[in-house]
């Protein structure tokens, strides 16, 4: 691979980003249903046994929890990352 090559495949949009707050509005399932603190219109889903791993908790104690990550624009879509207590 090249230079360039190897710089477009970068992490899109890095530094770009932001910290978010989220909060988990619902389980269904293995999936926690989050939406964004300051527009409850943004909402996401992931996998809840992750998101309580990364933010080191119990499964349990996930529903209504409050959790900041970063937030960077990809080229398939936005990246999560960071993620801890709020």
């Amino acid at each position: 691979m090249d230079a360039r090559h190897e710089q477009n495949h970068e992490e899109p949009g890095a530094g770009a980003g932001r910290r978010v707050e989220h909060v988990v509005v619902e389980l269904r399932g293995a999936t926690a249903h989050c939406q964004a603190a300051d527009d409850p219109s943004r909402t996401s889903r992931t996998g809840a046994a992750g998101l309580a791993e990364q933010l080191g908790i119990d499964l349990s104690d996930l529903l209504g929890r409050r959790y900041t990550c970063w937030e960077t624009r990809g080229e398939h879509g936005v990246v999560r990352s960071g993620f801890e207590l709020a």
